[in-house]
């Protein structure tokens, strides 16, 4: 009788822990995230301008953004790690607790959103799906590269586009999916076909990174934009709301023209927007347990938005890329800024 009751007291207190830990780890918040002393975020191992070491410090746009999160609730842009993450786990990541928010070159469809349970945080930036060619060319049109075969990555996004663009245009393409994105580059560099589409960045990292004695041309085509999303765990919803006021914070510093060298003159502004985004008016941070003066020590630092942008994967960066919808709305682009009210 009482093994019976020992083994009966055991049973609950193990199904307490599990039951605990899949709560923790599908519900995350700040304080956790404190607990554990480091942010981690996930990141994709395909795309080298969003991640990647340089005399040991880790470089690119996500590792800059998870900064951002570093910054806001630790004080200190460091207490951060990059893991990388394949497309289909990220669910099982986010809601594991393996890493508090997905990165990378994400942009998931409906149907991944709802089987994976995952959040969207907000849109990070705007890439498009382009074509890149084994040769140069001075076609003025795509009907020159009718019944091409191209090169596409399997069951993506860009696979679909490409199907769609080729069936609207009729161009009588080809298209060849393969497994993985390094397969595909394979099979472009040996000329198993004329065309390969994906990403902008994407194609110009690949393009830029791989020695060839054949001389590549991206195309101007635009098959269509891709609003490039950060996640988290779809019941984490108190962290989702502090990392979309987070990242709306370094593009509501880029709106006001806040920048290293201008940001003192803020500090007297009347607005309450502002006000509330330096800390000036520390309660809204702190409501969401974040350190109020955060986005001055980042911006004195890091920058503000489109200074990320740029440098990693923009103008300044080595892809070179000049994408105007990476512009807030207000300036001609698609990038939406919220008053911190």
């Amino acid at each position: 009788m009482v093994k019976k009751m020992k083994l009966k007291f055991l049973f609950l207190i193990l199904s307490l822990l599990i039951f605990t830990n899949k709560s923790y780890a599908g519900d995350l918040t700040v304080n956790d995230i404190k607990s554990r002393q480091i942010v981690v975020c996930g990141t994709s191992s395909d795309y080298r301008s969003l991640a990647y070491k340089k005399n040991d410090r880790l470089e690119g746009f996500d590792a800059d953004i998870c900064r951002a999160f570093a910054t806001a609730i630790f004080g200190n842009s460091e207490n951060f790690k990059l893991v990388y993450i394949k497309r289909k786990n990220i669910g099982k990541a986010l809601n594991s607790g393996k890493i508090d928010i997905m990165l990378g070159h994400t942009s998931l469809s409906s149907n991944e959103e709802v089987s994976q349970n995952v959040l969207p945080v907000d849109t990070l930036y705007y890439d498009k799906q382009v074509f890149v060619s084994r040769i140069q060319t001075k076609a003025t049109s795509m009907n020159e590269f009718a019944k091409n075969k191209v090169c596409v990555l399997k069951n993506s996004n860009a696979a679909i586009f490409a199907k769609e663009y080729n069936n609207k245009h009729a161009l009588g393409f080809n298209i060849i999916e393969f497994p993985d994105l390094a397969a595909l580059k394979e099979a472009f560099y040996t000329n198993r076909c004329e065309l390969a589409s994906d990403s902008e960045i994407f194609i110009n990292d690949f393009v830029r990174n791989i020695k060839t004695d054949n001389p590549t041309q991206i195309l101007p085509e635009t098959i269509t934009y891709i609003p490039i999303k950060a996640y988290t765990a779809g019941n984490s919803t108190q962290l989702n709301t502090a990392f979309r006021w987070i990242i709306n914070a370094l593009k509501l510093a880029y709106s006001n023209g806040i920048t290293a060298q201008t940001i003192e003159t803020f500090t007297s502004s009347r607005s309450s927007s502002i006000q509330n985004l330096l800390g000036i008016n520390p309660k809204s941070w702190m409501s969401m347990g974040l350190l109020p003066e955060w986005v001055k020590d980042y911006i004195n630092t890091s920058g503000n938005y489109m200074q990320v942008m740029d440098r990693n994967i923009g103008k300044s960066s080595k892809l070179e890329i000049d994408n105007p919808q990476n512009e807030l709305i207000e300036n001609g682009g698609l990038l939406v800024v919220q008053p911190f009210i």
